[in-house]
């Protein structure tokens, strides 16, 4: 079920283009694109093999799933204004960019010295938002999508770097004792 919100924030959005914001948005939507999220994480894999290797896993956790509740929900995307590339053929829900983008921005935001989190982490988490924000602006999601997606990738992001911080301690007593 779509919301009254939903749609009058997509209409406001729809009302209020620019050419310039346009570039903007269509650059910005491939930041939580697997075709670039997934070779990033490879390299930062091959850096930084701990840390790369648990970013992989809150990304690919993420993203399968994603795309398993879009099989299950089969939300329509939006059609109430024109997009600004073609609609993608899967469903809508959730938005897989925006959990996409926030699993990597959390799980990196997490494995960051304690330092950094806040500026570091606090514009990767923005990043994570603005990418969000650009599905909306493409038309392609509901607002509720991009939500949903924002809490599933930071969810999965933090559930499955506990999961691996308490593994490896786990690791650690049996190995001590």
């Amino acid at each position: 079920m779509i919301g009254a919100g939903d749609a009058a924030l997509l209409g406001w959005l729809a009302a209020n283009r620019q050419p310039w914001l346009d570039a903007l948005m269509l650059g910005v939507t491939w930041l939580g694109s697997l075709w670039l999220l997934l070779p990033a994480a490879g390299l930062f894999t091959l850096l930084w093999r701990q840390s790369g290797l648990r970013t992989l896993g809150a990304l690919m956790t993420a993203s399968v799933l994603c795309h398993l509740l879009k099989v299950l929900i089969d939300r329509p995307r939006p059609d109430l204004w024109p997009s600004l590339f073609p609609l993608p053929v899967d469903a809508a829900f959730p938005s897989a960019h925006s959990a996409q983008a926030m699993a990597v921005a959390v799980a990196l935001c997490y494995l960051l010295p304690a330092s950094r989190r806040m500026r570091v982490g606090g514009g990767l988490i923005l990043l994570a938002g603005l990418v969000g924000l650009s599905r909306l602006y493409l038309q392609v999601h509901w607002p509720s999508d991009v939500v949903f997606g924002w809490l599933l990738g930071a969810g999965v992001a933090i559930v499955s770097l506990r999961l691996a911080k308490a593994w490896r301690l786990d690791r650690a007593r049996q190995s001590s004792s």
